[in-house]
């Protein structure tokens, strides 16, 4: 049976192609759009994913008529408002206790879902509404079924925390097997995703894009504002909580402009901040553990893109293992859409646990060789593409790396690289400025699975990068430019039968340097958006201080 999954509205356009369980391909439309941002945040016009469908079908040689089932992350009814009219009616004018369910949107947003269901119409050729292949998936559990359809876990507790779905802004569930049972939920009014965005632009970043420089930040203060966020966030029984609508302006001073200076009360209030946020969350999670009774927890929604808020969660001893989604963001309700929808209407089979994310774009030799030609740029073809990489990096050189098919998701673990040595301290700032990131963000790193224990304290959850593990005392000093202020890096184990190419490039590195570890950025175009094609590779290459690109079977090197 072939499901198409599909993720659009208001951010984060998606689309997911599965056959019998296989994810078959999958694309965010971001990626699809020169300057396209993948994870960026809301953006009016990009509300349906018709590129990243078309493609999705293209690499199954499939059209829309031979898809069985169509599912959307998104259910309208939910919301039974979008369709009507009174969006000129202003919240206060709604009233504060009994606001219609639309009353807690913004208008543009309502109007981008309403837009996205106008233009699925138009796409699909048919009244969708009423066609029987379509399927609606409420948001909230197209992220729990990404969450725990791609677990290694037949059982386990499942918590989804994001800005909001159609009702709710967290959500908590338990799964076995292919079933899902929905616990509870908290209402959108009290979404912390929100108040995660709200606290982002106060100090000075974009809202979608900048959160990850609030984690940074919160690594460098001290959470000297942790009472005024008790203010913000309350505790309620069982775990939950309610987010207040006071200002950030009144109790945490005046907002930063984007541009200036970061000052030590930033960082100070970040810090508040994230420790605000992984207290509150850990107590949902606690409470999720009482009810489900789980060995395990998975969880996903944008929330959990935070590496640290993670960290605690795996610390806090609540569960034995702990999965976070590698697509937590709204993409991925793509894929749980269409993953609920391929087990629940299908035919029974196996759940199939994701060891990697690598299911966009991939490229030929020839492909490649072409777009070289075209460029006219000097290039040569190494016999050992891996060793010859090592031996660039060894001598303190960056390297850009495009290999295989281009992960789906915010994150770079396989394919779309930039990479340099952990030995240079000077590294982070050289990265930073190559990927066009802030001076005080922490770089990752790669570390060969079968070494992570003799250079990290705790590796766990680390395959997709999902939570922070501590540089061994008597490492830090050979690999300065992978620890943060604190002490922790960001930490990808990389396996050589899920990541050949890069594991033996690292394996060939550690032998030239007896460090098996690398930096790792994503590779980027001068707009920030993810390297998709090979122009895309050579024309950053060309206009960055990277010293070699590795490119399918080729390496360009600059001053040669």
């Amino acid at each position: 049976m072939l499901t198409l999954g599909i993720s659009g509205g208001f951010h984060e356009p998606a689309a997911t192609l599965i056959e019998d369980g296989h994810v078959v391909a999958a694309l965010e439309e971001e990626a699809c759009e020169p300057g396209g941002v993948i994870g960026s945040t809301r953006t009016p016009g990009r509300v349906w994913p018709a590129q990243g469908v078309a493609w999705c079908l293209e690499q199954r040689g499939a059209r829309l008529s031979d898809v069985d089932q169509i599912a959307f992350a998104w259910d309208p009814s939910l919301i039974p408002d979008v369709h009507e009219r009174p969006l000129g009616m202003s919240r206060a004018a709604a009233g504060e206790r009994e606001k219609p369910l639309w009353a807690t949107w913004p208008l543009c947003e309502l109007a981008w879902v309403r837009h996205a269901l106008d233009t699925r119409d138009v796409a699909v050729g048919t009244e969708a509404a009423g066609w029987p292949r379509w399927h609606y998936v409420p948001h909230q559990l197209s992220h729990i079924a990404a969450a725990f359809l791609t677990s290694p876990f037949e059982e386990s507790a499942i918590l989804c925390v994001n800005a909001r779905g159609e009702r709710s802004a967290t959500s908590y569930a338990s799964g076995r097997g292919t079933t899902i049972k929905i616990l509870g939920e908290v209402e959108a009014m009290d979404s912390l995703g929100l108040l995660f965005e709200r606290l982002t632009v106060h100090l000075g970043f974009g809202s979608g894009t900048g959160e990850d420089k609030v984690v940074a930040l919160a690594a460098r203060g001290k959470p000297r504002f942790r009472e005024a966020f008790t203010r913000i966030v309350t505790r309620a029984a069982g775990g939950g909580y309610h987010v207040s609508g006071e200002g950030l302006t009144d109790l945490l001073g005046p907002a930063r402009i984007p541009g200036t200076r970061i000052e030590p009360r930033h960082e100070d209030i970040a810090s508040s901040w994230q420790e605000c946020l992984a207290e509150t969350v850990v107590a949902l999670a606690a409470g999720l553990k009482q009810e489900s009774r789980a060995r395990h927890l998975t969880a996903a929604g944008g929330v959990f893109r935070n590496i640290v808020l993670n960290s605690a969660l795996r610390d806090s001893g609540l569960f034995e293992q702990f999965w976070v989604s590698p697509v937590a963001g709204a993409a991925g309700t793509a894929l749980g859409a269409a993953l609920w929808i391929d087990h629940t209407v299908g035919a029974p089979h196996k759940r199939e646990p994701v060891r990697d994310t690598c299911w966009g774009p991939r490229f030929s030799a020839e492909d490649v060789e072409a777009a070289l030609v075209r460029a006219q740029l000097p290039y040569g073809r190494p016999p050992a593409m891996t060793v010859a990489v090592a031996a660039r990096l060894a001598s303190g050189k960056t390297v850009g790396w495009f290999q295989g098919a281009m992960e789906f998701g915010p994150q770079a673990l396989a394919s779309r690289l930039i990479l340099a040595t952990p030995a240079a301290p000077g590294m982070v700032e050289t990265l930073n400025d190559l990927a066009g990131r802030d001076p005080f963000e922490p770089i990752a790193c790669a570390v060969l699975s079968e070494a992570a224990a003799d250079w990290f304290e705790d590796t766990r959850s680390a395959s997709f990068r999902s939570c922070l593990a501590r540089v061994r005392n008597d490492k830090r000093p050979r690999i300065p430019a992978a620890a943060h202020v604190d002490g922790t890096a960001r930490v990808q184990t990389v396996d050589r039968a899920v990541q050949p190419l890069l594991h033996d490039a690292i394996e060939a590195f550690g032998a030239l340097t007896g460090i098996p570890v690398l930096l790792s950025a994503d590779f980027t175009t001068r707009h920030g958006a993810r390297i998709r094609t090979p122009l895309d590779a050579i024309e950053a290459f060309a206009c960055r201080p990277l010293d070699a690109l590795a490119i399918g079977p080729f390496l360009l090197e600059k001053g040669r």
